[in-house]
């Protein structure tokens, strides 16, 4: 009496069959795609190296986390210290950053990563204050002593290169993400984005009268981009996304 073969069995045979199936026509595509895209899709899932070949840093941990609020804590952020925050940080350039000795011959824009050895402890001081102010705005409330008179909800919407996520850890725990391919060339042809795979980071937060807590997100982010990220422009994108004063 043969034997019958069983659900389990037959999936399993199915499914073999599919995946050759799948490899050999994905391979037909990947052959029809242009070689310089293929080796940037590789490189992308590469994760850069740092400073003496050490392995580049992981998601950010509960330590990290409860360290950043503790900082936060220590400023007590109101109103006042946000503007004073925003118009230090705003004052920052990358030509000032260079020239003053906080970035020690970076990378071109558009180019890999900043490194930890490319920033002096100056610059390490000033890309963590960004981070933990980014931090702050987005996700600050009493716990943190983050005393803000935020009345609206809006959308941050930042796009990152995905090989570069990791240096926006710290956001990616509370946000949406959402992968994306680049569509932008350089005019200068140095820093192309087409087709580069990228990652949407959306995270909503709540804003303030007079957008002051906008104009503190958009420093820390061009803080941040000029001292570690490196691209020549890092999208970021904020909207209304309802009118209704908050609870």
């Amino acid at each position: 009496m043969a034997t019958q073969t069983t659900v389990d069995e037959l999936a399993r045979r199915v499914g073999q069959e599919l995946l050759g199936e799948f490899r050999d026509r994905l391979r037909a595509e990947l052959l029809r795609q242009p070689k310089e895209w293929l080796v940037e899709q590789l490189l992308a899932r590469v994760p850069p190296p740092r400073a003496g070949g050490e392995p580049s840093p992981g998601p950010e941990t509960d330590t990290d986390r409860a360290r950043r609020r503790d900082r936060i804590r220590a400023w007590s952020l109101d109103h006042e210290g946000l503007r004073d925050r925003v118009a230090r940080m705003t004052d920052w350039t990358r030509e000032r950053l260079e020239a003053e000795g906080l970035l020690l011959g970076p990378p071109a824009k558009g180019g890999p990563l900043i490194a930890p050895h490319h920033r002096s402890p100056a610059g390490e001081d000033l890309l963590r204050e960004a981070k933990d102010l980014l931090y702050a705005l987005l996700f600050g409330g009493d716990d943190e002593g983050v005393r803000l008179g935020r009345v609206e909800r809006e959308l941050l919407t930042l796009t990152v290169p995905s090989a570069k996520a990791h240096a926006v850890s710290f956001m990616l725990r509370a946000a949406t993400e959402i992968g994306a391919v680049g569509t932008w060339q350089d005019p200068a042809g140095r820093a192309h984005d087409e087709r580069a795979p990228n990652l949407l980071v959306q995270v909503e937060y709540g804003e303030v009268a007079g957008e002051l807590v906008g104009h503190g997100i958009a420093a820390a982010l061009r803080l941040i981009n000029d001292l570690e990220v490196n691209e020549q422009v890092l999208y970021g994108r904020m909207e209304n996304v309802e009118e209704s004063t908050l609870a």
